[in-house]
């Protein structure tokens, strides 16, 4: 691992304002969303299926609204997509405290509308910032700093709901997460790389998806859906796990050690930048170690399985983000990396049924290999569809020349 790429790296002031402003933003944003499921349960009395309706009310908002808040990051810029969200948002979560089940539902489908786009905002602000040759120490250590904040988000979410009220301390959380993106209007950062001056300006207008959608990007999207599907997946079979070995109050060091192989993994990938690692590679390898998880059948045993597989978790993110990166156009890059959040959304809001009664039916084993043999099926497809599209260009490259094509036989 080459720390000097990363010292290099954190020596651009807009790579340090992302990551610090971003940091921020995203930890108490993770807390808010654990403390909204406690909210539900604790505070207004319902079912956890009640609180898993609100989470899914929210997630499907997101979901909707990821790429055309992408897009208006390419259009019309941070501040004036973000002020928006700085009007309402307050005033919903300072609404939850005091509101029932039904307008909770409402306030959040709200908040999931115009919820702010932290991960489209540091990485195209990453982007602008670094030279195409520092890319992947910048994705790699955006990855790695999301890591950190959802592992102390969470965790700070439940110390607060249990030692607080739990309306009140989703107010705080999310208007602590608000002030970050409060700092990212203030500071307006550049979204795209500065245009040096003898470049000739482009005035072609802007059109839709087909401009940059291609068979390389469709891969990557496929990708983020087994990634986010095998993360969600190895999240719940650990639960799982965990309560059949009767040994629960040893999870949150299981899930810290799965965390930590992430961020180690997330660590060398940034450092590895002379090499070209495929992400269908890296997508299998997160499914394959994930399988592994089926033989823990003690808790340290689990949690080497899970270190093993985290080494490939933060790396298989900023793989995708890189990917996207060099095959779309930067006027289009936060509409793509908007599409990409909705399809590891998908991934997400997949893995917790199937999972779930796979491990219900089976037990927690078939639930890990449910989740990786799922990841490993997502990762051959989207190799297969890159392949044919090889195949396809060859034939066209050879037809164009005017002679026969030895992949037409």
């Amino acid at each position: 691992m080459q720390l000097s790429a990363y010292r290099a790296v954190w020596a651009h002031p807009v790579v340090r304002q992302a990551a610090i402003l971003g940091f921020l933003g995203k930890a108490p944003w993770f807390g808010a969303a654990i403390i909204l499921t406690l909210h539900v349960v604790d505070g207004l009395g319902r079912s956890y299926a009640a609180a898993g309706l609100v989470t899914a009310v929210f997630t499907l908002a997101t979901a909707v609204s990821s790429p055309w808040r992408g897009r208006l990051l390419d259009t019309v810029g941070l501040r004036r997509t973000l002020i928006p969200s700085l009007v309402v948002l307050p005033v919903a979560f300072l609404a939850a405290p005091f509101v029932g089940y039904g307008w909770l539902l409402v306030a959040m489908a709200a908040v999931g509308l115009l919820a702010v786009p932290w991960f489209v905002i540091t990485r195209q602000m990453t982007l602008a910032a670094v030279p195409v040759e520092q890319r992947r120490t910048a994705l790699a250590l955006d990855s790695v700093l999301t890591e950190l904040a959802f592992m102390f988000g969470p965790l700070a979410g439940v110390l607060a709901a249990t030692t607080w009220d739990t309306g009140w301390a989703l107010v705080t959380f999310a208007l602590l997460s608000l002030l970050g993106a409060l700092g990212f209007v203030v500071v307006n950062p550049p979204l795209v790389a500065p245009v040096r001056p003898d470049a000739a300006a482009d005035a072609t207008p802007r059109a839709g998806m087909r401009t940059w959608l291609n068979r390389a990007v469709a891969t990557t999207f496929v990708a983020n859906v087994a990634i986010a599907f095998t993360l969600a997946g190895s999240d719940l079979a650990i639960v799982g796990a965990m309560r059949a070995m009767g040994t629960t109050h040893l999870l949150g060091v299981v899930l810290a050690v799965w965390a930590s192989g992430s961020l180690i993994g997330g660590l060398i990938y940034g450092g590895l930048t002379g090499r070209t690692i495929p992400l269908t590679f890296l997508v299998a390898g997160l499914a394959l170690t994930t399988l592994l998880g089926s033989l823990g059948v003690t808790w340290w045993l689990l949690s080497l399985a899970m270190m093993g597989a985290g080494l490939f978790c933060a790396t298989s993110l900023a793989a995708a983000v890189e990917r996207i990166s060099h095959h779309v156009p930067e006027r289009y890059r936060g509409e793509a990396l908007g599409w990409q959040g909705t399809f590891a959304t998908a991934g997400n809001a997949l893995a917790p049924p199937v999972v779930g009664w796979v491990i219900d039916h089976q037990g927690w084993q078939a639930g890990f290999l449910a989740t990786g043999g799922v990841g490993l099926l997502l990762a051959a497809l989207g190799w297969l569809v890159l392949v044919a599209g090889v195949r396809t260009r060859r034939r066209i490259h050879a037809t164009q020349r005017g002679r026969p094509s030895s992949l037409s036989a």
